[in-house]
């Protein structure tokens, strides 16, 4: 819940607190509850500033201020807030641009002790007593509609760290790689143990920078799970291989008693021309990449990992993407680590392939109009660098709190006929990126919960050997049973790490109510 505070109730709190408790009560319960949203317009801090001052209280402004930086997200005063507050019938200016700022950011209430003066806003107003009584009575606690994905809810966390780093870029006209990208790949290596990163324009990229850089190329095959995201093959294509499919175990990844077959059946097909195997940590679950690891060096074929489902994820205590010679990261918003638009990385422990990939990522260059190889233009934004540096610092909790709503999502339904939750490998950790349950009667379930006011998704209804674009393929219907099978039950459930208890217990509550 997103809550905008007028500046009478920010007075309360730093000088009137005995005469109007219940705006410092309702401070304090909210940060207590959900620190973080709370949110104040700019043209507060001035005006509170002065009213302190003149009321006597020149140090405690100080120090108040300095509080409301550490505790409140600040909108801006912006030319858009400007003319809004301007089309607004108001006598004070500044109420003005309060509803103003507090309706651009899509706030949930404004709270002021003076509702009067807010009967022009666009967003509901409460006193702080009204706002406690609803508090109180549980009014806060219950959900009647659940959207899949809630970007805005994790931007407002990060609002004013990523809107100073965006102001900067701007001011310094530096919109390509440069000091954000990099302040980024730094700390991503860090976050993924691994040596080098190399700050791309997407997974896909990453995925297609990683083969050419291991020099795969036309004619050569690539092992490829046959339930993924167009992606994975696509950059095998790119490079003008061919993917090879393998069937899926209970955990959606590479079943490797399958990839093993495979691999046999392609070596005596066509002797020396498998060159690799892009396992992919599906839905945040690591693959087994103990067997996937042995058989690729016994059979000398290289491994890149598609981790774009699967950041911070961990396989027997190693972090995801350093057991091959990639890891392939994408930064798509939706991920657990997401951008504001297009993104990806590699990382790798390999010093000759990092200093390859990084070619290959800007048109071969080894130095400004000199190339060595034939590259592509796969730059990270510096926009997508400064926003990645920011909210990686929050990405172990936000990991965490995933994992949590995973724990309670399978608790409340571990019992319910018809429905079976995902399972983890053993010596894993999983990062939940889509919570995926499965099914018989799938579509009616999928129809009764969005009747419902709960979004859900299909991830993935097609698997890669049905698609049009690898029908030249030859495979059939019946090649791969598991995913088959798969496709047509798994529903992917809300999964954020702001999803709140009460909107995951209303969807078991929904999903029970059907199964009946």
């Amino acid at each position: 819940m997103k809550v905008f505070i007028d500046t009478n109730v920010l007075i309360d709190v730093a000088v009137r607190a005995d005469q109007f408790p219940d705006s410092l009560k309702l401070i304090n319960d909210i940060i207590e509850w959900d620190e973080g949203n709370l949110w104040i317009s700019a043209i507060s801090l001035n005006n509170l500033e002065h009213i302190l001052s003149r009321l006597g209280h020149k140090e405690k402004a100080r120090n108040f201020l300095k509080f409301i930086q550490q505790t409140f997200s600040i909108i801006p005063f912006r030319r858009s807030v400007f003319t809004s507050a301007l089309a607004i019938n108001t006598p004070d200016f500044e109420d003005g641009i309060q509803m103003a700022s507090a309706g651009e950011m899509g706030m949930d209430y404004i709270i002021t002790r003076n509702t009067d003066d807010f009967k022009d806003s666009k967003v509901p107003t409460l006193t702080p007593t009204e706002f406690l009584e609803k508090w109180n009575g549980g009014e806060f606690d219950s959900a009647t509609s659940v959207p899949f994905l809630d970007l805005k809810a994790q931007h407002h966390q990060v609002y004013n760290e990523i809107d100073d780093k965006i102001t900067d870029i701007i001011a310094n006209t530096g919109f390509i790689l440069g000091k954000h990208v990099e302040e980024f790949e730094e700390r991503f290596t860090e976050l993924q143990g691994a040596k080098y990163c190399i700050g791309v324009s997407s997974g896909t990229d990453a995925l297609h920078v990683a083969l050419l850089a291991l020099g795969i190329g036309p004619g050569d095959k690539v092992i490829v799970p046959v339930n993924t995201f167009i992606a994975t093959a696509e950059a095998v294509s790119l490079c003008g291989g061919e993917p090879v499919f393998v069937d899926c175990d209970k955990f959606y990844n590479l079943d490797t008693e399958k990839l093993k077959l495979k691999r046999t059946e392609v070596e005596e097909e066509q002797r020396g021309l498998l060159k690799a195997i892009i396992p992919v940590h599906l839905y945040g679950q690591p693959a087994n990449m103990a067997e996937i690891m042995a058989l690729a060096n016994e059979y000398g074929i290289e491994v890149v990992e598609d981790c774009c489902q699967a950041h911070l994820g961990r396989y027997q205590e190693k972090s995801v993407g350093g057991f091959g010679k990639f890891g392939a990261f994408s930064f798509y918003p939706g991920k657990n680590l997401g951008a504001y638009g297009e993104a990806g990385a590699l990382i790798t422990n390999d010093e000759k392939l990092y200093q390859r990939a990084k070619m290959i990522r800007q048109h071969g260059e080894i130095e400004r109009y000199h190339h060595q190889v034939i590259g592509h233009n796969y730059r990270m934004e510096a926009f997508q660098g400064a926003v990645l540096a920011t909210k990686s610092k929050y990405l172990t909790e936000w990991t965490e709190k995933r994992r949590a709503n995973a724990e309670l999502y399978s608790e409340l339904l571990e019992d319910v006929e018809g429905i079976e939750t995902p399972q983890e490998l053993d010596e894993t950790y999983c990062v939940y990126h889509l919570y995926v349950i499965q099914c018989d009667k799938r579509d009616d379930l999928k129809a009764y919960l969005e009747a419902n006011g709960i979004s859900t998704g299909l991830h993935y209804p097609v698997p890669l050997h049905m698609q049009p674009a690898y029908a030249f393929l030859g495979y059939k219907e019946g090649d791969f049973p598991v995913a088959e099978t798969a496709a047509k039950r798994i529903l992917s459930l809300p999964m954020y790490p702001e999803l709140a208890e009460a909107q995951i217990r209303y969807i078991c509550d929904k999903i029970k109510e059907f199964c009946k």
